[in-house]
């Protein structure tokens, strides 16, 4: 009886970093895409400001995410960052465009990887 309470209460601390995962995954990646939407589609000085911002809460939070998500994952989104950056100091709108795209796709990327659902946990 006892290893059944024991095993019973490691499954639930389990689930809870399971869910506490998922949710600090899901809250970093919406405040990217929402950041990501308030860039112009023309490269700007307010461009620059979002862009930098990104990248330090992307520094700060990957930390905590390594734990969970690949370091290729990782590394990709950390690159499209900064290719954006540089796309946005080149003032040419095509590349510009493109680079956000690239960082939308591995935003999305991270976000599919981490969804929460059976075949993810399993």
């Amino acid at each position: 009886m006892r290893g059944f309470i024991i095993t019973s209460v490691l499954f639930i601390l389990l689930l809870i970093m399971i869910f506490s995962n998922f949710y600090f995954v899901k809250t970093l990646i919406n405040d990217m895409q929402k950041n990501v939407n308030l860039l112009n589609s023309i490269p700007c000085k307010e461009n620059a400001i979002i862009i930098e911002k990104l990248i330090a809460e992307w520094e700060k939070d990957s930390i905590w995410l390594s734990f969970s998500v690949s370091y290729d994952n990782i590394e990709e989104l950390t690159n499209m960052l900064d290719s954006l950056k540089a796309a946005n100091s080149t003032e040419n709108p095509d590349q510009f465009g493109i680079h956000i795209e690239l960082l939308i796709n591995a935003i999305d990327e991270i976000g599919r990887l981490e969804k929460f659902s059976i075949k993810n946990i399993l």
